[in-house]
């Protein structure tokens, strides 16, 4: 786990840009590593998906120095919760049958960074 916010926050703005161009500009990889059909409805919630981890990996950018503060527990709170809830969803999606193995690259990614999260924020500064 990674033990600092500075570094976890620009290891979440980096994931987050690269997850925002490549859900804008390439849904199709993203269809495939997980094994779900294409359509023009799901190129459209990727586009949409794109643009709120644009907006997350700008938060997490800007936030990167932030001191030790009830606020920056709570980003560490929210974005953690987000993380470990996404690692759940893809596992049970997985167990339904609905997505194939390669959601687990997303799985781990997203256990990783909540847990390291939400053990900062446990941390009194």
């Amino acid at each position: 786990m990674i033990q600092n916010f500075r570094s976890l926050s620009i290891l979440s703005a980096a994931l987050a840009a690269a997850l925002f161009l490549t859900l804008l500009f390439m849904p199709g990889l993203v269809f495939w590593l997980f094994q779900i059909p294409g359509s023009e409805s799901a190129a459209f919630l990727s586009r949409r998906a794109a643009v709120l981890f644009l907006g997350f990996g700008i938060l997490m950018w800007l936030v990167r120095n932030a001191e030790g503060s009830p606020m920056r527990r709570a980003i560490c709170i929210g974005w953690g919760t987000t993380m470990v809830a996404l690692a759940i969803l893809g596992t049970l999606e997985f167990l339904r049958g609905f997505v194939g193995i390669g959601i687990f690259s997303a799985v781990f990614i997203e256990t990783f960074i909540g847990v390291s999260y939400l053990r900062l924020a446990r941390k009194k500064n």
